[in-house]
């Protein structure tokens, strides 16, 4: 498999031209947790005694491979119920549309990026790939997990990568997982900053998410980009009884990472 690009617009490009170079076979991360995205962005997918639950979609041109992951895993597309989308750039959510006509899955996304996705439709990156349209059913809130069958995944609003990035929070056989929808700083430079006209409170938005999670007790962080956690080099060690993913210690090291490097981009003191 050739090495990911450096560059996240060349990863964009060559999943969506060369999808066959991204493309790995789904693992179980934890009980009844699977991931079906490919080797730069990921998917999970959630299996519950009413349905299916899927998380991000990854992208149209790539989406194939999520439909393949789901049924190499012995599932039915069909059977999905939920899409959760974590945030409104295109990685995340351009196969909605192709998940949603093959399952008449619900879709859900927070209030806030659904908001500036209609007003900033430039930052949902599509960079001129394919992009089917959709329309919410419905929206999070904090307050209210998302529940289907047996399973419950609590959403927490944690903005700055885009003002409403949402991360996940759930139960998988008796460990806590976490899912930071978004914790890119590309999208908090000074240049980007001034190029899009976006203020720069979105770093103070950020830090303060970070900081309000940094707390929750993580026993399997799942990347939303596998490379931020070392998802898939930890692939090989999956074995009966031994689950390299269950790990304390690697969400208060991701979260702690980019709160230092938020708080250079602010001029703080770590």
């Amino acid at each position: 498999m050739p090495p990911l690009p450096s560059d996240p617009f060349e990863c964009l490009q060559q999943g969506c031209e060369r999808p066959w170079e991204v493309a790995v076979d789904p693992f179980e991360v934890a009980p009844r947790t699977y991931y079906v995205g490919n080797n730069w962005v990921g998917a999970y997918l959630i299996e519950t005694s009413e349905g299916l639950i899927l998380i991000d979609t990854t992208m149209q041109p790539q989406v194939y491979l999520v439909f393949e992951s789901i049924r190499k895993l012995g599932f039915d597309p069909a059977d999905l119920r939920l899409i959760l989308i974590s945030h409104m750039h295109y990685d995340h959510l351009g196969g909605v549309r192709a998940l949603h006509e093959a399952s008449d899955a619900k879709v859900m996304i927070s209030r806030e990026d659904w908001a500036f996705m209609q007003a900033r439709p430039d930052m949902i990156f599509d960079e001129g790939y394919p992009f089917g349209t959709f329309i919410p059913d419905a929206f999070y809130d904090d307050i209210t997990p998302v529940t289907l069958g047996d399973r419950s995944i609590r959403t927490v609003l944690t903005p700055g990568h885009t003002p409403g990035t949402t991360s996940f929070f759930f139960d998988a056989g008796g460990h806590l997982c976490g899912l930071h929808g978004g914790v890119g700083l590309n999208t908090l430079g000074d240049d980007f900053l001034a190029k899009s006209g976006l203020p720069r409170s979105s770093r103070d938005d950020y830090l303060a998410a970070m900081l309000k999670v940094r707390q929750i007790p993580v026993e399997i962080t799942l990347g939303s980009h596998p490379t931020q956690v070392g998802m898939m080099e930890k692939v090989g060690d999956i074995r009966p009884g031994h689950n390299p993913f269950l790990d304390s210690a690697i969400w208060p090291r991701l979260i702690d990472g980019r709160i230092a490097q938020v708080r250079a981009l602010m001029g703080q003191a770590a």
